[in-house]
């Protein structure tokens, strides 16, 4: 009868237990990045339907997230946009926008 009641209570703390353990895959969302070359300091860029942004740093090592998918870019600098542009941009992809002088 010990026994029987020792195996109960295992039973029913095991299960109890087990219903707060969660399993699955968590997976980051998609993003994709731009970086900016030339004279693209100071410029204004659009990128799909997002926020526009003021470029203040160049180079690959200074990159700017932004949604992957089928992208419009418009980069303006000085109330002139100079780039135009629609690029595919894949998940953790970074992509290169050369401004012109």
């Amino acid at each position: 009868m010990k026994l029987l009641k020792i195996s109960l209570c295992v039973f029913i703390a095991m299960y109890l237990s087990a219903c707060g353990y969660n399993e699955g895959v968590r997976t980051a969302e998609p993003v994709s990045y731009v970086y900016f070359t030339g004279n693209a300091e100071g410029a204004e860029v659009t990128v799909g339907k997002g926020e526009a942004f003021v470029v203040d740093k160049l180079g690959a090592r200074n990159i700017y997230k932004v949604a992957t998918g089928k992208q419009q870019v418009t980069i303006t600098k000085n109330g002139v946009t100079v780039v135009n542009r629609i690029v595919l941009l894949g998940d953790g992809q970074s992509k290169e926008f050369n401004v012109p002088k």
